[in-house]
């Protein structure tokens, strides 16, 4: 008996997360003087784990998640995607310009022999024309510079210039003065994708905050994982322990046999409770290897992590629930977002109800033109035919000593004589100028495409309204979910520390008993249970108080600042 190891494990709960120690350096509050540790319970290998291990405080867990974790990398890219299309959306006031070369070959019939002797005439053009086109951000202007160049010959003889060139500059103007002048649908778009930038940037936070909480949540799942496995491994060992006192005892004949079927029917069932804590030891660990891993090839999965953070986390600044649920309105992502989804459909609104006026635009194009060319050598046809009558009047009147006569085809303005040039620089001497300006009138009677456009953005903005409602009823609710998880798991945390102290003194009490022979091998083995159990709701208790202050942060919207990350 006095040998007996007196199951005095009144260990000390020094905190949440303490890991299993070796014998000789297990802590020794409680035990009286001169006793042995208990026997180690030698832990089976677990999955895909080696010996390898990885010490990790929250702090590293949570920096390792936010460059690894995929989830935050896919969001990290719906950011850089929207703010493309805010580029993609400007790119609807870039000047557009076209180039357009053209050769035209064109064999027409004709049945005049005035037009063409072989019943064909031939024109072959080279056009080179340009064209710029730009939308100016404000007022919905529009304007265009179109520069068009020809050069055309023809097999038609009453035409005066073979070759010729023609040249137009023209520029022109669309103002709208009701639809589209406000706003229209390519500005519109460019407002709403700049909002969908916040949007982007709000959700990446949301993802953000609930990446860390799983970490926060992982990581004290983990560390209260194995916290309890130390307890069960511990109370494992005791009742090893209590089975070789027992054996001794029945040896010398001081215990009867029976009460080695109750201590080894008590000694299997504690292990095969610590062998199921390390099932949840892996389970745990690898939800957590999921959020810190960045693809199933890292060395993480072969390590055994061990939680350095173990110690219950200091009480949040919130005491009240309002002010914790005015902090919330103020600070979380996700009623941001709705108030930003708010501002675009108010964006929709302006331009469908802009999109119900009539279309009315002053337009307006300055013209000029050039031309020149070289002038026909041939004789054409008409002229040709009348050449034997003015030969004939010719020869009587020189008998008459009348001077001769000449065909009146007339003579065109030396400066249309030349080439390319000419015709530029007739363009440019402003020769040939034109200019126009009138209204467009584009009335839709019933337009009821519009209308129902705009009755659907009047809708979408009452369900916006009911959808924030329900949104900041939503976090109320989290707020005090999380204050009241936190003053149960303080409440809780107080009790279970009672119940260990309480428990242990019952131990030892119970093993001096024991020892006298005034108590039962029952007895020791249920006492160490209620220990055991005590512990269990301690390290339970602490956990939930952990867990929930990191609800807390996220319900409240601090865990960004609390944890001190920055984002991009």
């Amino acid at each position: 008996m006095h040998r007996f190891v007196a199951v005095l494990l009144a260990i000390g709960v020094s905190g949440l997360g303490q890991e299993p120690q070796t014998p000789a350096d297990r802590p020794q509050p409680g035990r009286l003087a001169g006793e042995r540790s208990y026997p180690e319970i030698v832990a089976p290998p677990r999955v895909g784990v080696s010996i390898s291990q990885t010490k990790l405080s929250l702090a590293d867990a949570i920096q390792m998640a936010l460059a690894n974790n995929l989830d935050v990398e896919i969001d990290k890219t719906n950011v850089s995607i929207a703010e493309e299309n805010v580029q993609a959306a400007h790119g609807f006031f870039d000047p557009n310009f076209r180039w357009v070369p053209a050769y035209n070959l064109v064999n027409a019939p004709t049945g005049s022999v005035l037009q063409g002797a072989t019943g064909i005439t031939t024109d072959r053009s080279f056009g080179n024309d340009f064209y710029y086109k730009q939308m100016l951000p404000n007022h919905g202007t529009s304007f265009h510079v179109d520069f068009l160049n020809n050069r055309a010959t023809t097999t038609n003889p009453f035409s005066s210039f073979v070759p010729y060139y023609q040249s137009r500059l023209i520029a022109g103007f669309d103002q709208p003065l009701l639809r589209n002048r406000e706003t229209d649908q390519y500005r519109t778009e460019l407002q709403v994708r700049q909002k969908q930038v916040s949007i982007s940037r709000l959700d990446f936070e949301t993802r953000v905050v609930d990446i860390v909480t799983q970490v926060q949540t992982a990581y004290w799942n983990l560390a209260a994982a194995r916290a309890d496995a130390g307890v069960n491994r511990e109370v494992a060992g005791q009742a090893q322990e209590q089975l070789a006192i027992n054996r001794r005892m029945v040896k010398a004949g001081t215990v009867a046999p029976v009460e080695l079927a109750a201590s080894e029917a008590e000694l299997e069932r504690r292990l095969d409770s610590f062998y199921s804590s390390l099932e949840i030891i892996t389970q745990v660990e690898n939800q957590l290897k999921t959020l810190l891993s960045k693809d199933r090839n890292s060395d993480l999965w072969h390590d055994e992590i061990i939680p350095t953070d173990r110690e219950r986390l200091p009480d949040p600044k919130y005491d009240e629930v309002r002010a914790a649920v005015i902090a919330a309105l103020d600070r979380r992502p996700e009623l941001k977002a709705v108030t930003v989804r708010q501002e675009i459909n108010d964006l929709q609104k302006v331009y469908t109800r802009n999109q119900t006026r009539p279309q009315i635009d002053i337009v307006g194009e300055y013209l000029l033109t050039g031309f020149a060319g070289s002038p026909l050598t041939e004789t054409n046809p008409f002229t040709a035919s009348q050449a034997a009558i003015y030969d004939r009047l010719n020869t009587l009147s020189a008998q008459q000593g009348l001077p001769p006569l000449s065909p009146a085809t007339g003579n065109l303005p030396e400066f249309l004589t030349g080439g390319y040039g000419t015709n530029l620089g007739n363009l440019f001497g402003g020769r040939y100028q034109s200019f126009q300006a009138g209204i467009s009138v584009d009335l839709n009677i019933r337009n009821r495409t519009a209308n129902a456009n705009y009755a659907e953005t009047v809708i979408a903005e009452r369900r916006l309204k009911l959808e924030k409602a329900k949104a900041e009823q939503l976090v109320e609710a989290q707020v005090r979910d999380a204050l009241q998880g936190i003053e149960s798991s303080k409440q809780r945390i107080n009790a279970a520390d009672s119940s260990v102290k309480a428990a242990r003194e019952k131990l030892e009490s119970e093993t001096r008993l024991y020892q006298t022979g005034e108590s039962t091998n029952f007895l020791v083995l249920t006492r160490q249970n209620e220990l055991a159990d005590s512990r269990r709701r301690y390290i339970l208790a602490m956990l939930d108080f952990n867990k929930s202050i990191a609800r807390l942060q996220q319900a409240v919207g601090t865990t960004l600042a609390d944890n001190r990350i920055k984002l991009p």
